[in-house]
């Protein structure tokens, strides 16, 4: 089946904008590159400048209910408007702690999916200086649904890319396009696409990536961020459709044909040549020293 994606690219918080001027340009955005394409997809965290690397009580603040806040209710209202579905991000507020979610609107079935990352950056801050689980609690579930065309789709975020565990569970729940909003910048720039590019060909899924791109600096940061963009659409083998650089305020659109993730499935079947039965030190939590700290020798 043939999709049509608007996947958006934008800039940084800038020196005088506000959090809710950020999030509406996004929307504008995305309104004036809509040519009809069946699904939107944003980066992480759209709804304020990045807060990962400072850690302050005050950003709790902009944390908001999932099913009644004003992104949602943002969202419904402009997958309402283009007659398409939505994937977007936001900094939830729950009864069970505070989380980085995505969730998926429809025009017909109003928020229809969500999902909780679940893998955390952070921990010894002398190599990492990310607070990201200061601020949020891991999700615990892996949910794929249907977008109205009935295509499967599933999403993680940013961090979850480099865990292969939780694409070959999507791959064997059958999802067809693999969402990943993303805030990323720094060290992990040289290995973003190529990355990408394997657990594509991992879990023969279309891989959409979104990063917002340019210069951002938040009170009390000690430097400024460079986020370097690079969205892309990737196809289930392993090549890229589209992609874009460092452009802030872009938008990539492009047509997938979901008959290709068959094909990839014949041509290469993991499903058929694995030997579960072997990979059970993967989910046995009696193997490895979580929060081990490595010494780097230098």
């Amino acid at each position: 089946m043939k999709v049509r994606i608007l996947g958006i690219q934008p800039g940084t918080v800038t020196v005088g904008m506000t959090n809710e001027e950020y999030f509406q340009k996004q929307l504008k955005l995305a309104e004036e590159k809509f040519s009809g394409e069946e699904l939107i997809v944003f980066p992480e965290l759209m709804t304020s400048k990045y807060f990962g690397y400072v850690r302050e009580k005050r950003w709790f603040q902009y944390a908001e209910d999932f099913l009644t806040g004003p992104t949602t209710t943002a969202m419904l209202a402009l997958c309402k408007k283009l007659n398409t579905n939505i994937c977007y991000s936001l900094f939830e507020k729950a009864e069970d702690g505070f989380f980085n979610t995505l969730g998926l609107v429809s025009p017909i079935r109003g928020v229809y999916g969500k999902y909780r990352k679940i893998h955390m950056p952070g921990g010894d801050l002398r190599y990492n200086e990310c607070y990201e689980n200061y601020y949020f609690k891991s999700g615990n579930t892996m949910p794929v649904y249907d977008l109205d065309n009935g295509v499967k789709i599933a999403m993680l975020t940013c961090y979850d890319r480099s865990f292969p565990e939780q694409w070959r569970a999507y791959f064997l729940k059958g999802a067809e396009i693999i969402c990943v909003p993303a805030c990323t910048m720094g060290l992990r720039k040289d290995m973003f696409v190529t990355e990408l590019q394997t657990r594509a060909l991992e879990s023969h899924s279309y891989v959409i990536a979104l990063n917002r791109a340019g210069e951002e600096k938040t009170e009390n940061e000690e430097k400024p961020r460079v986020h370097f963009g690079k969205s892309l659409v990737i196809d289930p083998l392993g090549n890229i459709v589209a992609s874009l650089e460092d452009e802030p305020w872009t938008v990539l659109s492009v047509e997938i044909d979901t008959d290709n993730n068959k094909y990839a499935r014949a041509r290469l079947n993991w499903e058929r040549d694995r030997h579960p039965e072997l990979y059970g030190i993967v989910s046995d939590v009696h193997y490895g020293k979580a929060g081990i700290v490595y010494e780097l020798g230098f």
